[in-house]
C-alpha cells in the first residue's frame, strides 16, 4: 500500500510542474521544472523541450537545479543552473557535500550548447571536475592521483582509467589545475546569479 501511495504522490507532483517558454537564438523551447521528495532524497530539476512537443516527448536535456540527499549529519548536494546568450544555452553543475558525506562527489561542470538552424541542440564544449569521494576514502579507483602525481606504470593506468570513466560518464572533457579553478569559479558565479534572479523575481 506504502509503495502504491508513493507512485500517486510522485504522479501528482509530476502533473503540476511549472512550464515555460523561453528564446534561444530563433527558436522557442519549452522547459518544464518539477519538484521531487522521495525518501532522503528532495530537489528539483527542469527539462528542455521544443515548443512543439508534448511531455510525453523526450527531453532534449535534462538539468538539476537542486538536490539534498541525506540526513542532518551527512548531506550530498547538487546545484545547477542554465543561462542564454544568444543562441547559446550553457548549463552548469556544481556538485558538494556537508557533514559526514564522504562517500559524495565534489565538483564542478559547464555544458555548452547552440541551437542550429533546424532548432536542435549541439553541444559544442563541456567540462569537468570531479572527486568522485572526499579524499582519502578513495581505494579503488586513481582518484588519489589527482591529489599525488602516478609514478608507477599501474598507477598511471589507474588515474587514465579514473579520468576516462568521468569523461564517459558525463560526455565531457576533465580539466585540472588552474583550467579546474577557473570552471570552478565560473560555476560559482552562475550560481550567484541564479540566487540574485530569484531575489529580483520575488
Amino acid at each position: 500500500m506504502k509503495k502504491i501511495l508513493m507512485v500517486t504522490l510522485l504522479s501528482v507532483e509530476l502533473l503540476f510542474g511549472v512550464t515555460k517558454y523561453v528564446q534561444i537564438g530563433e527558436h522557442k523551447f519549452k522547459i518544464v521544472q518539477e519538484s521531487y521528495n522521495i525518501y532522503d532524497s528532495k530537489g528539483t530539476y527542469i527539462r528542455f523541450y521544443s515548443s512543439k512537443s508534448d511531455e510525453n516527448s523526450k527531453p532534449l536535456l535534462r538539468l538539476t537545479l537542486a538536490d539534498v540527499t541525506g540526513n542532518c549529519t551527512s548531506k550530498s548536494l547538487e546545484d545547477g543552473a542554465y543561462e542564454i546568450d544568444g543562441n547559446r544555452l550553457i548549463l552548469y553543475t556544481s556538485w558538494s557535500r556537508r557533514g559526514n558525506a564522504y562517500l559524495a562527489p565534489y565538483g564542478v561542470m559547464i555544458q555548452e550548447y547552440k541551437v542550429e538552424k533546424n532548432g536542435k541542440l549541439k553541444k559544442i564544449s563541456a567540462q569537468i571536475y570531479q572527486e568522485i569521494v572526499a579524499k582519502g576514502y578513495d581505494t579503488d579507483s586513481g582518484m588519489k592521483y589527482l591529489f599525488d602525481k602516478p609514478t608507477t606504470s599501474s598507477q598511471k593506468e589507474k588515474f587514465s582509467e579514473y579520468i576516462t570513466t568521468i569523461e564517459k560518464s558525463y560526455n565531457a572533457t576533465f580539466v585540472f589545475g588552474e583550467e579546474a579553478k577557473t570552471l570552478r569559479k565560473k560555476v560559482t558565479e552562475a550560481l550567484i546569479r541564479k540566487v540574485k534572479k530569484s531575489w529580483r523575481v520575488k
